[in-house]
């Protein structure tokens, strides 16, 4: 099975990068995993940058097409760790096996993106930094991974 992470910036502090390579690692047991992160643009007010960003998001999906993608997105409903292991499981055996987890830019997603993919998910209700965000994410992958390998460790 492959993993992406499709996210906006890199992770610039030491303790948010070491938290991800830790996790990354774990996961490297169970499946393939791989980050691409985008450069973010800034182009003007949050609409605009929501609509630039969100484009060129779609640009890089288009290269991912035989993947199933996952819009995290404040917004959308909230999933608990099975839920994410039930998604990744599925994907794995009765799919693609592989699957993609889109982190939208600063500004969020603009509409056409939303109404573009279907499974959008929120991993909750707050607001986080990317970095933080993409450290529990990773963490939550890797906790859906021991769940579907009823592995020690999810509780």
């Amino acid at each position: 099975m492959k993993i992406k992470i499709l996210c906006f910036g890199k992770l610039d502090k030491n303790f948010f990068a070491e938290a991800f390579n830790d996790y990354s690692k774990r996961i490297s047991k169970f499946v393939d995993l791989e980050v691409i992160e985008l450069k973010e643009e800034f182009v003007g007010e949050e609409t605009k940058n929501a609509e630039v960003n969100s484009k060129y998001l779609i640009e890089k999906l288009e290269k991912l097409r035989d993947y199933q993608v996952v819009v995290l997105d404040v917004k959308s409903k909230q999933v608990s760790s099975e839920q994410v292991a039930q998604i990744i499981a599925d994907n794995k055996n009765y799919k693609s096996g592989k699957l993609v987890f889109t982190v939208g830019p600063s500004d969020g997603y603009s509409q056409t993106f939303l109404n573009k993919y279907s499974q959008k998910i929120s991993l909750g209700s707050i607001t986080l930094p990317h970095q933080l965000f993409r450290v529990i994410l990773a963490e939550q992958i890797y906790r859906g991974l021991k769940i579907i390998n009823n592995e020690k460790y999810h509780k």
